[in-house]
């Protein structure tokens, strides 16, 4: 996230224009007020004081990122609550263009005055990092590592072998080879000697391997297979084939019966297969079945794969599939899939007996309540499931709430406010930590932000998190207010939960687009959980995830300006965006929430290959979306929906009627 402030901050200065004091906008982190959070400021450090010296922090700050020059700091500046993070970025600065034993003197007089700060966490790593580079391991080696930074682990692992600390070095620099992760540079030498040494054996080199591959990594294993010698690395090699190929190799076997093959390998290419390929392993189980090395157990498993593969391809075969397969208690994947095909071929009573053969603590999930439910009404009459419905009725849920649409129930949604004390949240306030990170999150250094805010909670009770929460929620940082209930346990207080943040640009973006607030706000706290410089593994950007491609495409076909690079970071640029994506896709599917909302999160031509061929109630549809993420998604923004319109004491709409009939795709003409 933190380059993403950092374009925040470079975009046209109009983001540092919003932060500085007196300007009309909130700041940036800080959000629009919300009808869920109370009008009055908690009693805290003056407005006035608060931001002395912010404006010169900004300036700084942006003049930093840009190399431009910098004139002497002032006084506002360097008595300014985050001047550390100003101090701690030049001296990273300097450490890249210009390390020398000054500058080793000054960081590590800087680290220790700081002690556990967040502030130094960045900057001691690259101190070390660049200790280890320059072999000044006198430097180096009496300082802690973490252990999970493997290029430090290595460094140090390098340090002892330099300085001669070769006690118990070997075995922590073979704990650190057989790890199955793509070592970094900085273990060469270490390995280099343990090479020289003869330390590294078939068996040890053989071992790493199956790790690599345990952990489904094919690149990794076939790097590491080169230090396994024949004949241990033959069936290692026709493992990686499995993964790398694995129709061609499962072909090739089923031709070759002889040709000897380890049962995990088998499993893990056929596994493999059944998921991108489910037509393909069928044709080829048969023959796979024949191998003279084909046991019992072996023989189930690569059933088992091709009937959770076409359960997940929607075939009608798979109830089929899954009746002539016993599945171990323990696989739940197996137990639940097997249901959810049963559910698409509409064979509720075969439903009913498989959620009957689930393990209590699988059957009594809320989930697997509401379709033993609904099998129940399929088989026996409404009268009979009615019981079971109301059981699980009063959950603030999708399946709770869909449970009371069956009973034609109010949802109740159990809010319990927590209790607000003000003076508790000053107290919290007034502490350093606190007064950090509400000055990072003000200057959307977010990420920053978030270190000193769990630093300063370290050890809180939850009822001192609840405070927090609260105090969050004044300052406008809902994402934390909602992490910071969950981790004090709090569930129940729904209004703290659902804060309706962006309120103008939110009920503009509804007007413009037809797409009510609700349903947008739904969506931008699962997308985002209101952090508006959000970036994801894709490159999805801010509070509505919308990858900078899309949103150039939306913005051509609505007729407007395309987004600058930072622009999905602007609220009333990314807002408005992904309203109009929404309206985009709910006129592709003849507005249908809920394949709109799988094809915002797993795009258009995956909800195509899940339309059925015929009607289908939209629950059955929905439980069988083969992605995990994506059913969760599409039922968590179901229950935001209800949220946010109880929140702002309307009515909540029924999910039975946003999810009407799913209808099979139009013929082709």
């Amino acid at each position: 996230m933190r380059a993403a402030a950092i374009l925040l901050l470079l975009a046209a200065g109009r983001v540092l224009a919003a932060n500085l004091p007196g300007a009309d906008a909130p700041a940036s982190g800080a959000q629009a007020p919300s009808a869920a959070a109370p009008a009055a400021e908690a009693p805290a450090e003056p407005a006035q004081g608060r931001d002395s010296g912010r404006r010169d922090f900004l300036e700084a700050m942006l003049r930093f990122h840009q190399y431009q020059k910098e004139p002497p700091d002032s006084p506002a500046l360097q008595s300014y609550v985050l001047y550390d993070y100003l101090t701690a970025a030049r001296l990273r600065r300097r450490l890249i263009l210009k390390p020398d034993d000054a500058l080793d003197t000054e960081i590590d007089g800087f680290l220790q005055s700081r002690g556990s700060q967040p502030v130094t966490r960045s900057l001691r790593r690259d101190w070390l990092a660049s200790l280890a580079a320059r072999k000044r391991w006198a430097w180096f080696l009496p300082r802690s590592v973490d252990a999970s930074d493997a290029q430090l682990a290595c460094d140090r692992l390098a340090g002892r072998l330099a300085t001669g600390d070769e006690a118990g070095l070997a075995q922590e620099a073979l704990a650190r080879w057989t790890t199955p992760q793509q070592p970094p540079e900085e273990c060469r030498p270490v390995f280099d000697w343990l090479r020289a040494q003869g330390l590294l054996t078939p068996v040890l080199a053989e071992t790493r391997t199956r790790a690599a591959l345990a952990a489904d990594n094919a690149r990794l294993a076939r790097e590491f297979v080169a230090d396994v010698p024949e004949p241990l690395s033959g069936p290692l090699l026709l493992w990686i084939q499995l993964l790398d190929a694995p129709k061609a190799t499962a072909a090739l076997l089923s031709l070759d019966p002889d040709r000897p093959v380890e049962p995990e390998a088998l499993v893990a290419g056929f596994n493999k297969l059944g998921i991108i390929d489910n037509a393909a392993a069928s044709a080829l189980l048969p023959a796979l079945l024949k191998r003279g090395d084909m046991t019992p157990a072996l023989r189930v498993r690569l059933q088992r794969a091709v009937a959770v593969g076409a359960a997940k391809d929607r075939d009608p075969n798979a109830v089929a599939d899954f009746a002539s397969v016993p599945i171990d208690p323990a696989d739940v994947q197996g137990l639940e899939w097997r249901v959810r095909a049963a559910l698409w071929a509409g064979d509720f009573a075969t439903a009913l007996g498989w959620i009957g053969e689930m393990p209590p603590t699988l059957a009594t999930q809320p989930r697997w309540r509401y379709w033993r439910a609904r099998a129940v009404a399929a088989t026996s009459g409404a009268a009979a499931a009615a019981p079971l419905f109301e059981d699980i009725a009063g959950m603030r849920d999708y399946y709770g709430y869909l449970a009371a649409d069956r009973l034609n129930r109010a949802y109740r949604l159990n809010d319990r406010p927590t209790p607000d004390d003000p003076a508790a949240q000053a107290a919290l306030a007034a502490q350093p930590g606190f007064a950090r990170a509400r000055a990072l999150f003000e200057c959307d250094m977010v990420d920053d932000a978030s270190a000193e805010w769990s630093a300063a909670l370290a050890g809180a009770t939850p009822a001192a998190k609840i405070q927090a929460a609260h105090l969050a929620a004044r300052w406008g940082w809902f994402q934390q207010t909602i992490v910071t209930l969950a981790q004090a346990g709090d569930w129940d207080d729904v209004a703290l939960r659902y804060p309706r943040p962006y309120e103008r640009i939110v009920t503009e973006a509804a007007k413009q687009t037809h797409v009510p607030g609700d349903w947008i706000l739904a969506v931008m706290r699962q997308e985002s959980l209101f952090r508006r410089d959000a970036v994801s593994r894709a490159d999805a950007r801010g509070l509505m995830q919308m990858q900078p491609a899309t949103a150039t495409a939306v913005a051509r076909r609505w007729q407007l300006p395309a987004p600058a690079p930072a622009g999905l970071f602007d609220p009333s640029v990314a807002v408005p965006m992904g309203a109009y994506y929404l309206r985009e896709l709910l006129d592709k599917y003849q507005g249908q929430l809920d394949q709109t909302l799988a094809a915002y999160n797993a795009g258009p031509m995956s909800v195509a290959r899940w339309l059925p061929r015929t009607p289908m109630d939209a629950d059955v549809w929905i439980e069988n979306i083969p992605y995990n993420e994506t059913r969760a998604y599409v039922q968590h923004i179901l229950e935001h929906i209800v949220a946010f319109a109880v929140v702002r004491k309307a009515e909540p709409p029924r999910i039975a009627t946003l999810l009407p009939t799913v209808e099979p795709p139009p013929a082709a003409p």
